[in-house]
């Protein structure tokens, strides 16, 4: 009898950790990767980059055995240069940083050989705004002696400012000349300071909207200034990976019209001596498990799209893992 009731027993153990097994494969638990930690680049805090790589950090730790990911605050050009030097191993940033990156152009003084590109996710409309009631301000010609904030000093959101500037023929020499200000911090920062006075003109980049400039919104109405549409096409025409669209009418309260701006597309990278099937992993997930971006950040995850996930890459700088997902999938051919 005793003999019957062990043998029952080590037949139900044996039965609920074959259960156990199969749950944990079944929802894609239990990926081996090649380190206990993950370091994902962000942007900074009050940015739309911050709940993007949040529900990233959240989606691998679900996938991945034993995965610790953090994130760190930066932003475009700095987790470039983070990726470069093993800071992190993991980025968002642009497409038109990615590609000086690459190149040894721009804000990149050599060529990074230890950057991979993994997906392009969504376009960024670059906003520059100001107060509703300041009546010195409609056009980007009156920004020149103001106080002006940029967001971080190493995003790519000013790199692509500057270079937008180049076509009105306004440089920083010319604004501090003429009296102005430049300031860099996080978007939560300068919208407050915006708000406050602090600061006379905020730019940002959002999808279609800054998450911080909704936020003071509520009490500090906003206008955006727009961009003339044939200095648009020409730094179109440039090849610099900045484009141009039209901030939908109502992204901000009060402003009903179309306003045209200078855009930008977001992306992820790697490091390129990461394993290949760890990286191929990474976009497999990130691909086939969609719902937590889409509940998190639906604004931004609707344009997650296979059919636009090489937009401004060219996929000869993709790391082989991620490449081997998209010929997989047809993409890439």
């Amino acid at each position: 009898m005793r003999k019957s009731l062990i043998s029952l027993l080590i037949a139900l153990t044996l039965i609920v950790m074959t259960a156990c097994g199969n749950s944990a494969s079944s929802d894609g638990e239990g990926l081996e990767a090649p380190d206990k930690f993950l370091k994902v680049g962000s942007g900074p805090m009050g940015s739309g980059w911050y709940p993007i790589t949040t529900a990233l950090s959240e989606l691998y730790m679900d996938h991945f055995s034993g995965l610790n990911v953090s994130q760190i605050e930066g932003g475009s050009t700095s987790n470039l240069k983070s990726l470069q030097i093993g800071d992190i191993q993991y980025g968002i940033h642009y497409t038109s940083d990615f590609a000086d990156a690459v190149k040894g152009t721009g804000s990149f003084d050599e060529q990074l050989d230890q950057v991979a590109g993994l997906t392009s996710l969504y376009p960024v409309y670059q906003t520059i705004a100001t107060l509703a009631d300041n009546e010195e301000i409609n056009k980007v010609e009156d920004i020149v002696d103001q106080h002006i904030f940029l967001g971080p000093k190493g995003g790519g959101g000013p790199v692509a400012f500057w270079r937008m500037m180049e076509e009105y023929g306004i440089d920083e020499g010319s604004i501090e000349d003429a009296g102005g200000k430049i300031s860099y911090g996080n978007y939560s920062d300068g919208a407050s300071m915006l708000k406050d006075g602090i600061v006379d003109v905020f730019v940002g980049g959002g999808a279609p909207q800054v998450t911080s400039l909704q936020e003071i919104e509520v009490t500090k109405p906003i206008k955006v200034i727009p961009i003339d549409e044939e200095k648009l096409k020409g730094i179109n025409e440039k090849g610099l990976g900045i484009s141009y669209d039209r901030l939908p009418g109502g992204t901000y309260k009060g402003l009903e019209e179309e306003i045209p701006t200078y855009t930008l597309v977001a992306m992820f990278s790697v490091r390129s001596d990461l394993p290949e099937d760890y990286v191929y992993n990474l976009t497999k997930v990130f691909w086939e498990n969609q719902d937590p971006f889409k509940e998190q950040i639906p604004q931004r995850a609707k344009n997650f799209t296979l059919e636009t996930a090489l937009d401004g890459i060219d996929p000869e700088t993709l790391h082989p893992g991620a490449k081997k997902y998209y010929e997989e999938e047809g993409i890439i051919q």
